[in-house]
């Protein structure tokens, strides 16, 4: 499987590139966003990993130009970024991003990604169904009470821990899973709070 790494920091680009290649992908990278386009014509990747923040033109616009081109239904794209919103992530998705992950980047979760992006390289994903038929609004709020379970889930249902990851505080995640009607377990984690 063919990888393309869109990542302007050279410690990031080049970490990824050796932990890929050790997994047994063949792997190509890219540091400035004017160039992706030319490179993913040239190098015709399996899966792209994109960084948002990128010199010449951003990741999304990167994204935006590679789904008008039909590159994202050849190449499954995966976004990363250390600054991302949930805005942002629902946008991504809608132009044809598989995945979004932040940064620091777990390697487990990224090869988890890879993985999943590869099965389901040919057509969209199935949750791009969900969010594209809804308004920005409705879509957003999907996304986020899913990405709400989800960071709650791995982290057994610390709030504290879940919160921290998420940069917000504690009573802040407290009201989302009480606006989401998100269902709790009754751990001794959760309780303490």
């Amino acid at each position: 499987m063919k990888i393309l790494i869109v990542e302007d920091e050279r410690t990031i680009r080049e970490t990824l590139k050796e932990i890929l290649e050790e997994e047994g992908y063949q792997v190509e990278t890219e540091s400035v966003g004017t160039k992706v386009v030319e490179k993913v014509k040239e190098f015709d990747p399996d899966v792209i990993i994109l960084d948002l923040f990128l010199p010449g033109k951003l990741g999304i616009d990167v994204l935006k130009e590679l789904n008008d081109l039909g590159e994202t239904e050849k190449s499954a794209v995966i976004i990363v970024s250390g600054h991302g919103t949930v805005e942002t992530a629902v946008k991504a998705m809608k132009l044809g991003a598989r995945d979004f992950i932040e940064k620091p980047i777990e390697y487990n979760t990224l090869l988890k990604a890879i993985e999943n992006s590869s099965k389901k390289c040919a057509g969209r994903p199935a949750y791009f169904e969900t969010y594209s038929e809804l308004p920005l609004r409705k879509a957003r709020e999907e996304f986020e009470r899913n990405y709400i379970v989800s960071v709650l889930e791995k982290f057994d249902w610390n709030l504290k821990k879940a919160a921290k990851f998420m940069g917000i505080d504690i009573s802040n995640l407290y009201r989302k899973i009480n606006k989401y009607s998100i269902e709790v377990p009754r751990t001794e984690t959760f309780r303490k709070f």
